[in-house]
């Protein structure tokens, strides 16, 4: 349970500015103090939580950084929280909601943005999580972290290495996260291997052509003579100790959160809260996932925490969140880390069986147990097909057959879209820049209808993604990829396996470091039409009305190597011949036989965001976004100087 809050900072918002009829807001900040029973059976699942020191009450006590901001008069709210899943210490959602600038304490007017979530009588909350978040560098402050007890045991850790340029040192962690302490600096039984492909046979290193080493912040790391290689896949596997006890995470969301809507001793939101919504996103998402798999939608009183979740690019993944030395911040990708605990079974929600290992469960089997099952919309984009294994969300494992979705749960794919909205380019030289496609404005208007699915007001729109049984989801050999110079299809996608980390995984201890593999699971792809782009999903203006090919992937460079693997997470934006004249080998219509001039585009185009507007999935005064954003890309596309 939390205990209580201890507040540093009080303070008003924009100075006092007042948001509509809610009034003016205010920041929150401080610890949330929290104290679990290791014996109580909501906390059971939490890992190595019996091995933690207790206090003589016989709790395991812990605290985490919290942020809030609320109307100054909470009861003139509209009476929900909106939860923001920190992902790695960083605050996302009032960017993303407010189309504002990044901020992990939201204080400026670029801060803040159009005021969206405010307008609408939110209170933005925020909660740390992870307990292994690095310190604050210089452009990188007000992270919010969580910390909790480590336990005395050792026991083996990876640590897989990619690097887009040459390096003698590496930390032991990714550059999100502390990594774990060796147990033995000099440990002889270490192992570093590389291999090019993710399921490559590994090469071992020499032991003596490597030391543990310590990088400038004091953080472990490993020191290779020869140099890492970029595009090569290095792990090491070394024995470390003193594992955070990182699946408090979940109970400090789930208790920071009970206390916030039922509380009310020392509760600043006492008796305004009737409803808790959550939104992660990437690795905030998966999160999200997570505990509702194991069941932390349920506090210690039995009671139903968050009524709406939004799990965002999540793809069909979980994390390294809730395990002996687990790494919250590692995640699966196509060619890089596939042996951490991401894609794992099951996917769905509703029960399925994997034939090949005698598994069956479905992710909301607890959560429907207890009857705490909240309204849930998962949206992905197109990389979380090409990269995340989406398709599994709510496919069978053989890719055979589409399977049902639960009753409370949405799925909406925002088609040709990149992991994160898109950017306009605004340097005229970049051939190929990253995809600019904004789904934003789609997810500002889900959060929208979620709200109105939760209080009972409305159903929310029907689900869209592609779908085997109509040709829209399909193998990657079936994507009829158009002939583009120079851009072939991707022949390496993100396929994960069945992975056996040894007989104690089911209590959450890895013994076996790397897994074995077994049988990969099926992956599909959603189709794309003559342009390349994709056929069905939440398909936003810049699509409908198209400049060029949009797309969630995009190779790694020549000075990154591995040329022919998928970059992290990214996208591109394939522009159209300006001429019929410049196609060349071209398939795709050019610019000046789709569009007489920049008008009718921009006609287009409003057309196509009206059109959102009507199926609930624009909001109207956001619609001048789109078209000014359009504008904006086809005056960067005809610039002079691209001539």
């Amino acid at each position: 349970m939390l205990t209580h809050l201890e507040i540093r900072s009080q303070e008003p918002v924009l100075n006092g500015k007042s948001f509509g009829a809610v009034g003016a807001y205010e920041a929150v900040i401080g610890t949330a103090r929290f104290a679990v029973d290791p014996k109580h059976t909501s906390n059971v699942p939490i890992v190595d939580l019996d091995l933690a020191p207790v206090n003589e009450a016989g709790l395991v006590t812990y605290c985490a950084d919290f942020h809030l901001l609320k109307p100054v008069d909470a009861s003139r709210g509209n009476g929900a929280v909106f939860y923001n899943v920190v992902n790695r210490g960083r605050h996302t959602a009032v960017a993303t909601f407010n189309l504002a600038t990044g901020a992990n304490r939201p204080e400026t007017v670029d801060h803040i943005g159009d005021g969206f979530l405010m307008q609408e009588g939110y209170t933005v909350a925020a909660c740390g999580w992870q307990a292994d978040v690095p310190p604050a560098s210089d452009d990188e402050v007000n992270l919010l972290t969580l910390n909790v007890p480590t336990v005395d045991v050792t026991g083996p850790v990876a640590c897989e290495i990619l690097v887009d340029e040459s390096t003698h040192l590496h930390s032991l962690g990714s550059r999100y996260h502390n990594p774990y302490e060796p147990a033995d600096w000099q440990e002889e039984d270490a192992v570093l291997t590389v291999r090019a492909y993710p399921y490559d046979a590994p090469k071992v290193i020499a032991r003596d052509h490597w030391v543990f080493d310590r990088l400038a912040d004091e953080r472990a790391g490993i020191r290779f003579d020869e140099g890492f290689e970029p595009g090569l896949i290095y792990n090491l596997v070394y024995t470390a100790k003193d594992p955070s006890v990182m699946g408090l995470g979940f109970s400090a969301t789930r208790d920071f959160l009970s206390f916030l809507k039922y509380g009310e001793a020392g509760n600043p939101l006492r008796d305004a809260i009737d409803r808790v919504h959550a939104f992660g996103s990437s690795q905030s998402g998966r999160f999200l996932r997570h505990m509702l798999y194991q069941g932390f939608n349920q506090d210690e009183a039995g009671r139903k925490v968050m009524d709406g979740v939004m799990a965002n690019v999540a793809g069909g993944a979980f994390g390294s969140f809730n395990h002996r030395f687990a790494q919250p911040s590692r995640h699966a990708g196509a060619h890089f880390d596939v042996f951490y605990p991401t894609e794992q079974f099951p996917f769905t929600d509703l029960p399925q069986s994997d034939l090949q290992t005698g598994e069956a469960a479905g992710l909301l089997d607890m959560c429907d147990e207890a009857e705490v099952t909240p309204k849930i919309f998962y949206t992905n984009t197109s990389t979380e097909y090409w990269n995340r294994s989406a398709s599994l969300s709510h496919t069978d494992l053989l890719g055979q057959k589409d399977v049902e979705i639960h009753s409370d749960v949405r799925i909406y794919h925002f088609a040709s879209t990149k992991h994160g909205p898109g950017d306009v380019p605004v340097n005229p030289n970049v051939a190929l820049p990253p995809n600019t496609v904004n789904f934003r404005y789609g997810l500002r208007a889900l959060m929208v209808a979620l709200d109105e699915w939760v209080r009972g007001d409305l159903l929310p729109p029907k689900s869209c993604y592609g779908k085997i049984a109509d040709g829209t989801l399909v193998t990657l050999s079936d994507v009829q990829w158009p002939k583009i110079p120079n851009m072939p299809r991707p022949e390496r996608i993100r396929q994960p396996l069945r992975l056996n980390w040894g007989d104690r995984w089911g209590d959450g201890v890895i013994d076996r470091e790397p897994p074995e593999m077994g049988e990969a699971y099926a992956v599909l792809l959603p189709q794309v039409d003559g342009d390349g782009n994709e056929v069905l999903g939440i398909r936003m203006p810049e699509v409908v009305v198209p400049l060029g090919t949009f797309t969630g992937w995009e190779f790694r460079s020549e000075d990154m190597g591995a040329t022919d693997a998928l970059i992290g997470l990214q996208g591109m934006w394939i522009p159209f011949a300006l001429t019929d004249d410049d196609r060349l080998d071209d398939e795709r219509q050019s610019l000046a036989a789709r569009y007489q001039n920049r008008e009718e585009y921009l006609g287009k185009v409003a057309l196509a965001a009206i059109d959102l507007v009507e199926k609930r999935l624009m909001m109207r005064e956001d619609v001048s976004h789109v078209v000014t954003r359009a504008r904006q890309m086809y005056d960067w596309m005809t610039h002079s100087e691209r001539r």
